[in-house]
């Protein structure tokens, strides 16, 4: 029978974990603290120091120095600490890093609008702004550089040997240095076999002297092992020991920006069940559907109907309708403009696919051909961020091998959404599988802020992705089950 399956949740408090049986996670905090406080720092003193050095012939240059670090240091402070998400998202990741340095150049900028820096001249404000942003991020990047090399945590899993072997795997191949895979932590009933490419440092009875023995950092537990069984040899043998327990999924989650569903069982969905999880939109996420739609349809009108012209000398319809699956599991008709022969099949289309039109490369290629679709989000039938609708017959093909498919139906399909900044677009069900992951991600994260940093990143993959981008360079140990499943579908099955 399976045992009850408890969430290790980053808010809960250091007590409410050790009651749990577990004990709260490390990450890059790990590093000192005079290596971020000096990169925070580094942009507001350098800018002081050029503030003073320009006003150096005035009586005021020390008062002038004074207040530019001020400005520059609030800027710093009201940002804060780097988002989770920031090492995830290559646009939005480093504009946030530059936050705080952009946000005290603007009150350095303002302190200079109310002829609040004497001794310093317009030029010289700007100068001294453009430092300080430069400054901070090359400080930022050398920390966290130095971070990685300062400590790498080290962590053995408590699971299957497949687990193990596939989240060293991808930890190699996204090429993150915060973390080694030093081991795997087998219990009494283990039914893997004990080789594997990661070393067997241990057994669950002996936990203790395993994290001792191998300089163990940080835990990840499965949800193979008994988990009160986990729980209790932690509390028996670990609480004296620098070590961390989490589960893998949520390890995922942070690191990579998705669910492994390889990795998870139903309970995982007790986060939707939860009383703080909030199930329906909130009115500040429609209002934002309705202004990032009513802007685009108004900038767009002018250069659709240009597209309109182009599209009608290749003949047949400018519009593409089609039915596809949205919230709820309810059908509704999706706009978009023709990019195919008319006539052609709605099979998953793919690079170099014969069926698409010159011009309809273009549209595919820049998305243009998704802007009919804010008449879709005015309607209410689909959000500007969350996953892409699929065609009824995929979807009932996807839910019968992809676990926990159906589920993204939970929310209103998006233009765009995590899966697709992150993916790019599913031409196949394995594709697909793997946006699922990412799907489940922004179930359990979604947030009118999240959105509005997935509307940031998707300026990037208009310009500098290529579309066809979904398959994983690995699907093994992401979706081990999955890609059984799938590769069990007969081919007759796959073309209907």
């Amino acid at each position: 029978m399976e045992p009850a399956h408890l969430p290790l949740t980053d808010a809960q408090t250091p007590a409410e974990a050790l009651a749990a049986g577990a004990r709260t996670s490390p990450g890059p905090a790990w590093a000192p603290w005079w290596i971020v406080a000096a990169a925070r720092v580094a942009g507001p003193v350098a800018g002081g120091g050029l503030a003073f050095f320009l006003a150096r012939a005035e009586s005021t240059a020390f008062e002038a120095a004074g207040l530019t670090v001020l400005a520059l240091l609030a800027g710093a402070l009201i940002i804060g600490r780097e988002p989770a998400w920031a090492h995830l998202l290559p646009f939005m990741g480093n504009l946030a890093r530059a936050g705080g340095a952009l946000l005290g150049a603007a009150l350095l900028l303002a302190t200079e609008a109310a002829d609040a820096l004497p001794g310093l001249g317009v030029g010289d404000v700007w100068t001294i702004a453009a430092v300080s942003v430069a400054v901070s991020l090359v400080a930022g990047f050398l920390a966290r550089r130095r971070l990685v090399r300062f400590k790498t945590v080290r962590v053995a899993v408590i699971g299957s040997v497949r687990s193990t072997d596939s989240l060293g795997r991808e930890l190699r191949l996204a090429q993150d240095e915060r973390y080694q895979v030093v081991g795997r932590i087998t219990w009494a009933d283990d039914p893997s076999t004990p080789n594997g490419e990661v070393a067997l440092i241990g057994s669950l009875d002996e936990l203790g002297e395993a994290v001792a023995r191998h300089d163990v950092d940080l835990l990840l537990m499965t949800g193979e092992p008994p988990r009160m069984a986990v729980f209790e040899e932690v509390a028996r043998s670990c609480l004296h020991l620098p070590v961390r327990l989490r589960e893998l999924s949520g390890f995922y989650e942070e690191v990579f920006g998705h669910v492994a569903v390889a990795e998870i069982n139903a309970a995982w969905f007790q986060w939707i069940v939860h009383p703080k999880y909030r199930a329906k939109a909130l009115p500040g996420e429609r209002a934002l559907d309705l202004l990032v739609a009513s802007v685009t349809a108004v900038f767009a009108l002018p250069l659709l109907g240009v597209l309109a012209l182009i599209i009608r000398r290749d003949g047949g319809p400018v519009f593409f309708k089609q039915r596809r699956i949205g919230e709820g599991g309810k059908p509704f008709t999706i706009y978009k403009l023709r990019t195919m022969r008319e006539g052609a099949d709605t099979e998953w289309a793919t690079a170099d696919d014969v069926r698409v039109t010159r011009i309809g490369q273009i549209l595919r290629k820049t998305h243009l051909d998704e802007l009919p679709q804010v008449l879709n989000v005015l309607r209410g039938e689909m959000s500007v961020v969350g996953p892409r609708p699929e065609q009824p017959a995929f979807v009932d093909r996807l839910e019968r091998v992809v676990p926990f498919y159906q589920r993204r139906h939970l929310m209103k399909p998006g233009l765009t959404g995590w899966a697709q900044v992150r993916c790019g677009y599913a031409g196949s069900d394995i594709g697909s599988a793997w946006k699922v992951c990412h799907d489940l991600y922004y179930l359990k994260h979604r947030s009118i802020a999240l959105n509005i940093v997935i509307l940031g990143e998707t300026l990037r993959t208009l310009v500098a992705d290529p579309q066809y981008s979904a398959e994983p360079a690995s699907v093994d140990f992401i979706l081990a089950p999955t890609r059984t499943a799938l590769d069990a579908v007969p081919a007759a099955a796959q073309a209907s």
